[in-house]
């Protein structure tokens, strides 16, 4: 007995030691956010009072980093939300404690996602017109109404699941955070008996599922119909593919699994259950990210062999080209198999820092493949010889992002990040009720 409590006494010293440095490192974190935010803002004003002139952008290359976030984002937000249906519709309770982290990390994605688009608007202030003026033949329309539901579901979702922890902040809070509190609950008063709590956990349980049944299409339209934003190009035999709008999937279930082993790991933790749910999370992503593999592999040896030469030249481009790094260190080295060696190698001594380390690179890795997904297709000229035949930085197909277009990207990434984590800390992310499925 004494040894056990010895072992015991140990590994909550190990946890607590390990808890503390990931405080440490949250802070600094936040301050370095903080500064790039300070940076990155100004470039994002400029662009959108100077139009898309102040970018590296032209009638070659029309789409570059912005686009990449936009899918990247969306990406996320589409896996995430996915994720979140295993414990809503499925009833996987072991993962239960991250069901709001996942709910709320999808939306946050999704409005990130749709910043960076507005961005890359040459007319920003005319997104609306897609809304007022949707041409149905169009799949980025359809997209739209889409995002539309989606928001729906993800508000309607985030509300069930903290609408009692919220309604009992209301009595708690004080000043402005009770009148925003009230707010946010909508009025709604959780019952105060067990007969009726139990008869509300119930009644919000089928909520999430029937929520989840609905949204787990639309998720997929979500995501999915950005891939076929892609897949429809003729014009781009490195795009052109029924199989695209799977591959977009597959890697949003690969980022989204990543990010909430992250965030579990490092800005939510609570040692007392993450021994259990951070290796499952992790499984999950090197799961999702050994399918992401399987396909790339795919698609390469089919693009090939089929020898279409712009398909050819594209990954040429990717592989060997200015920025092969990005494919091998960043993608493959990076975001592949230096996660999969942290979840796997030696899984049993796996840390929740080890394992919030492999999901932040998992993160990392998507991202370069979405890089490798827009601009290197749009890199190969349709018609051969013309942007040499104007010496124009505009009719150019070398592509780099200038400092505008990195700053202001870094800066809204940073500020969604900062101003994320300050809502984290006032809603109820931590405090589930019991989930036990009927």
């Amino acid at each position: 007995m004494e040894q056990v409590n010895a072992i015991t006494r140990s590994i909550g010293q190990e946890a607590g030691g390990e808890l503390l440095v990931q405080r440490k490192g949250l802070r600094l974190a936040l301050w370095l956010l903080g500064l790039i935010a300070a940076i990155g803002l100004p470039a994002l004003i400029y662009r959108l009072y100077a139009g898309l002139g102040v970018t590296h952008l032209g009638s070659v290359v029309p789409w570059g980093v912005w686009v990449a976030f936009y899918i990247y984002f969306i990406g996320l937000s589409a896996g995430s939300f996915l994720l979140s249906t295993l414990i809503f519709v499925f009833k996987n309770e072991k993962l239960e404690p991250v069901g709001r982290l996942a709910v709320f990390q999808a939306f946050v994605c999704l409005l990130t996602g749709l910043v960076f688009i507005l961005i890359d608007l040459g007319h920003w202030t005319r997104f609306w017109h897609v809304i007022i003026y949707p041409q149905w033949h169009s799949v980025l329309a359809w997209e739209i109404w889409f995002y539309n539901i989606y928001i729906v579901i993800l508000l309607a979702e985030m509300w069930f699941l903290m609408r009692c922890d919220l309604s009992r902040w209301v009595t708690e809070a004080r000043g402005w955070a009770k009148r925003i509190y009230r707010l946010l609950s909508l009025g709604f008063h959780c019952p105060e008996t067990p007969e009726e709590e139990r008869a509300c956990d119930q009644q919000t349980r089928r909520w999430l599922k029937i929520l989840g049944i609905i949204g787990i299409p639309i998720a997929l339209g979500v995501h999915g119909g950005t891939g076929a934003i892609f897949a429809v190009v003729k014009a781009r035999p490195a795009w052109y593919s029924p199989i695209f709008p799977l591959v977009f999937i597959i890697s949003a279930l690969t980022s989204g699994g990543g990010l909430l082993l992250f965030l579990r790991a490092f800005v939510l933790p609570q040692p007392d259950k993450d021994r259990e749910i951070l290796p499952m999370l992790a499984k999950l992503a090197a799961g999702f990210l050994v399918f992401d593999l399987v396909l790339l592999g795919l698609e390469f040896l089919v693009g090939l062999y089929g020898g279409i030469p712009d398909h050819i030249e594209s990954y040429h481009l990717i592989a060997s080209g200015p920025f092969w790094w990005v494919f091998w260190v960043q993608q493959l080295l990076l975001g592949a198999l230096v996660p999969l060696l942290l979840i796997y190698w030696r899984s049993e001594r796996a840390s929740a820092t080890r394992l919030g380390l492999a999901g932040l690179l998992i993160v990392i890795g998507v991202f370069g493949v979405r890089l490798n997904i827009v601009i290197p297709a749009l890199a190969v000229p349709v018609f051969r010889g013309f942007d040499h035949a104007v010496d124009s930085m505009r009719l150019s197909s070398f592509y780099v992002p200038n400092w505008v277009e990195w700053f202001s990207s870094l800066g809204i990434v940073a500020l969604v990040a900062l101003v994320a984590y300050a809502v984290m800390q006032r809603l109820p992310m931590n405090e589930h009720q019991p989930y036990s499925g009927s």
